[in-house]
């Protein structure tokens, strides 16, 4: 009997491929956090599936991702532990304005394909900072928050 092949749609696997490239490296770099922290990795899941489920490669899609990122960026500067972080914050904010910009005119007939890329490929760059300092973020919290409980 001949084995048949499962067959997925093109469109499922490469979002499925496009999510792990972000994703599994940012996890895994987060490992210690998630793994002591459970707290942690439930909202690192939440924030994931958000950002997974929002296409780059549609305006819309990315003025989704936009918002799901502005979240994590305001929780970055309010949790901020000094100055570095509290400028990369407002730095990722510009960006993210930007972004935002280009998106709502990528929207209007006559933009090219080159230009959705490009906003693509600059939205994923900073969906992958912005995500990797937020998992980090969480985690040193969890970290001062258990250990203010345990000194307390």
């Amino acid at each position: 009997m001949a084995g048949k092949k499962l067959i997925l749609s093109s469109s499922r696997t490469s979002t499925a491929v496009n999510a792990a490239k972000w994703a599994i490296p940012l996890l895994a770099a987060g490992a210690r956090w998630l793994s002591s922290h459970p707290e942690v990795w439930e909202g690192v899941k939440e924030q994931a599936a958000r950002l997974q489920r929002a296409t780059t490669s549609k305006p819309d899609g990315v003025l989704t991702t936009v918002a799901v990122l502005r979240e994590q960026v305001d929780y970055l500067a309010e949790s901020a532990d000094d100055e570095g972080e509290v400028r990369r914050a407002k730095e990722w904010a510009k960006r993210l304005d930007s972004c935002e910009r280009a998106a709502q005119l990528l929207k209007a007939p006559g933009a090219t394909k080159k230009d959705r890329r490009t906003l693509k490929t600059s939205v994923e760059a900073l969906r992958s900072e912005i995500f990797s300092a937020y998992i980090e973020e969480m985690g040193e919290d969890a970290e001062e928050a258990e250990g203010r409980s345990s000194a307390g």
